[in-house]
């Protein structure tokens, strides 16, 4: 999880919101909004670029695979909320089977649109691919558990983006045993942090790897 700055609200919901959240209460039979409005093509675009192409929980990449809009603040709780801009975030299908809200509070969970870096790396760490609370931080554990994200699939993913980075890291050994160099070139450095860059999966994983190697 890092921190996502929301861009601004699509076209469609400032011109059709209102219309479709009035229709939505008034509806005494409908449990559900209708997905192809809060997921119009547009919403789903501008989500996606706000958060380059990531689940806004987990980090994994959304491209080319399945991926759900999830109402932050849950439509049986809010409808009033069911097409709020605030309320949409993007998800992969395993972050979306979140745990409901009554049984862990979106209060007792970090939020991607609220928590900044910082405050996000106060509560959560990595042991290799396993993502854990740290210090036993009760908001990391419950931010864990809400989501799922010490899932056995999550786990997999991190582990080959670990796998990818650790290839890089020792091509970069070999070349430096070969040149006779103890230190790293800018390039060499640079391809290390390209992994901990915000556009790239599980990139928070990365940067605290970084940080703990003071790359």
């Amino acid at each position: 999880m890092r921190y996502l700055e929301r861009l601004p609200k699509p076209a469609i919901l400032e011109q059709k919101e209102m219309e479709w959240v009035t229709a939505f209460l008034a509806s005494t039979e409908k449990k559900r909004p209708d997905n192809s409005k809060y997921g119009h093509k547009s919403v789903r675009e501008q989500l996606n670029s706000m958060s380059f192409h990531k689940c806004f929980y987990c980090e994994c990449k959304l491209k080319g695979v399945p991926s759900e809009i999830d109402h932050y603040v849950e439509v049986v709780e809010r409808r009033d909320l069911a097409f709020a801009w605030e309320n949409l975030f993007m998800a992969c299908t395993n972050c979306n089977n979140k745990i409901a809200n009554r049984i862990i509070s979106i209060l007792d969970a970090l939020n991607p649109c609220w928590h900044t870096d910082a405050e996000i790396e106060q509560h959560l760490m990595f042991h290799d691919e396993s993502i854990t609370a740290k210090n036993g931080s009760t908001l990391g554990l419950k931010t864990i558990q809400k989501f799922r994200l010490d899932s056995d699939l999550l786990d997999r993913q991190r582990s080959r983006q670990l796998h990818l980075f650790k290839d890089v890291m020792i091509a970069i050994i070999q070349n430096q045993i070969k040149t006779g160099r103890s230190t790293m070139t800018n390039a060499e450095i640079e391809s290390l942090r390209h992994f901990a860059q915000a556009d790239q999966s599980f990139s928070l994983l990365f940067r605290l790897l970084l940080e703990k190697y003071n790359i």
